[in-house]
């Protein structure tokens, strides 16, 4: 843990802190006391949004990849330097400007008179301890793929923070706009516990484990006019039917992950607004270690030839989707190369004979690692073990709840594992996170792979868009051809939410997880 020395600093925070732990308790009585259901009570009177959360974050721990739910809450507890807007541009938050130099020296300008929702000041010092924690690889931080080229950290004021690269790296700024990029305490950065303490427009109030979240407005936020709603209950309903029931039933007034089977529903509820972009994806990782037969890439390489991404597409998405055959690039982006968007089909016989190249004639059983939490994930673990059967690989299914699932993924107890995720970027550079030890949940269990890490790198260091997508083209055959992840299929992320309420974006593509940002903006009608 790092600690700054300010003197004194530390008990007036840790003074404010106990103050602060009975408000949390007098707020949490009073909301349970009152909270009877209804959005907004109109007029002038106080405000609460109904959100229906698609998962419990048993401990929040912002610079990590703890999955969407995660990402929300993070969106209206924090703020980093910069941050998305709702076209998925970057934006200032903390910062209200910076210098580039060639994108490899940002010179960050604060806004003046910060304050975290703990009372206590924030400066360039909490920015740089929060840095410094995210370029340490045992932090395991989302960001670390982009932090780990941080060469120094100056802060010659408590307003200027000057951040220099040991090389240019294109996509710094987009990463730094993930909400997993927010700046922390510096006494709290490093810290085991909940990091619920930071800059955003919302405040934590209470967590109650498996049920809620409340959180409400901090007054010392720094955009004057924001947020526009009190208090937001999010409401933790993992079940994909009784989150959608929710919503259609008015018992929440917004849901993230409506279901796909549910789209006409809510479009055609008459007072409910479907929100919907692709950008997730869906795709298998392997356990790549000596003891998984998935350590050999022609076993690998197998699956990719075996699956039907159409039947994950119709089966495990409801047919709101589409194939993903190749490399995870959106056509959006200019490092689209078609023809590896494009470079596996099914094909069966293919799929034996690499397994009996590998030693492999009869095939083998494995362990298949889902979550029954979101049906799905549940789904597409189903869909490709019939298709595995075909040629010989027999799946043993271990399907337990969210939580249960990123634990033991996290331990690697498994052969085989079904995983969705977004690009923390739409730029490539975002492959760090599915293809490197770095990406933790999002990357195959001890693949760790030099020309891989080479090729990433040149693309991070390379700042002439031609020559960038050169490297990245000669990254996607050598993926394609080894197979470290599968991809299965392009999905459809869509919130639902009532019409009562304005503000809210879907922030397109990649970026869908980022939504939560604009909850700041969000208002009832």
């Amino acid at each position: 843990m790092v600690t700054r020395s300010t003197g004194n600093g530390a008990l007036r925070r840790a003074a404010r802190r106990a103050v602060g732990v009975v408000a949390v308790a007098a707020t949490a009585a009073a909301l349970a006391a009152c909270s009877s259901g209804g959005g907004g009570e109109g007029g002038d009177g106080p405000t609460t949004l109904r959100f229906g959360l698609d998962s419990d974050v048993p401990n929040l721990v912002t610079p990590q990849n703890q999955g969407s739910a995660s990402m929300i809450l993070n969106g209206v507890l924090h703020r980093g330097l910069v941050q998305y807007d709702a076209k998925g541009e970057v934006a200032p938050a903390l910062a209200e400007s910076w210098d580039e130099e060639e994108a490899q020296t940002f010179t960050f300008h604060l806004r003046e008179g910060l304050t975290f929702h703990d009372g206590s000041d924030l400066t360039s010092e909490d920015v740089k301890a929060t840095l410094e924690h995210m370029k340490n690889p045992d932090s395991v931080a989302k960001l670390f793929p982009a932090a780990k080229g941080i060469q120094s950290i100056e802060t010659p004021d408590e307003l200027t923070v000057v951040v220099k690269l040991a090389q240019p790296d294109a996509a710094f700024l987009s990463y730094l706009a993930d909400v997993s990029g927010a700046i922390l305490p510096s006494e709290e950065v490093g810290s085991e516990g909940p990091t619920y303490v930071g800059a955003g427009p919302y405040k934590f109030v209470s967590y109650e484990k498996g049920s809620a979240f409340v959180v409400e407005e901090f007054d010392d936020f720094y955009v004057e006019d924001q947020p526009h709603i009190d208090t937001i209950e999010f409401e933790i309903i993992p079940d994909q039917a009784a989150r959608d029931n929710a919503l259609l039933s008015g018992s929440v007034d917004m849901t993230s992950f409506v279901g796909w089977n549910s789209y006409d529903q809510v479009e055609g509820a008459g007072n409910l607004v479907l929100d919907a972009t692709e950008g997730p994806f869906m795709y298998l990782l392997f356990n790549t270690t000596p003891d998984s037969p998935f350590s050999n890439p022609k076993v690998r390489e197998a699956v990719a030839w075996a699956v039907d991404r159409q039947a994950v597409v119709d089966a495990a998405l409801g047919g709101v989707g589409k194939p993903l055959s190749g490399m995870p690039i959106p056509e959006s982006s200019p490092f689209y190369n078609e023809e590896q968007a494009n470079y596996y089909e099914k094909d069966v016989d293919k799929a034996k004979a690499l397994l009996a190249e590998a030693g492999y004639p009869d095939g083998f059983t494995a362990r298949m690692l889902s979550s029954s939490q979101y049906s799905f994930h549940q789904d597409t673990a189903i869909s490709v073990q019939n298709d595995l059967k075909a040629i010989g690989i027999e799946l043993e299914m271990n399907l337990p709840d969210w939580p249960t699932r990123l634990e033991v993924g996290a331990a690697g107890d498994y052969d085989i594992a079904v995983y969705g995720t977004v690009g923390v970027t739409n730029d490539p550079a975002f492959l760090d996170q599915i293809l490197t030890p770095a990406g933790a949940q999002n990357a195959p269990f001890g693949y760790d792979d030099p020309k891989v890490n080479d090729l990433l790198a040149k693309g991070h260091a390379e700042s002439d868009p031609d020559a960038r997508k050169k490297i990245y083209d000669e990254l996607g055959e050598y993926v394609l051809q080894t197979a470290p992840i599968v991809g299965l299929g392009w999905r459809s992320q869509a919130y639902g939410l009532s019409d009562a309420l304005s503000g809210f974006t879907n922030i397109p593509g990649f970026l869908t997880f980022n939504s939560g940002y604009t909850l700041a903006e969000t208002t009832f009608e």
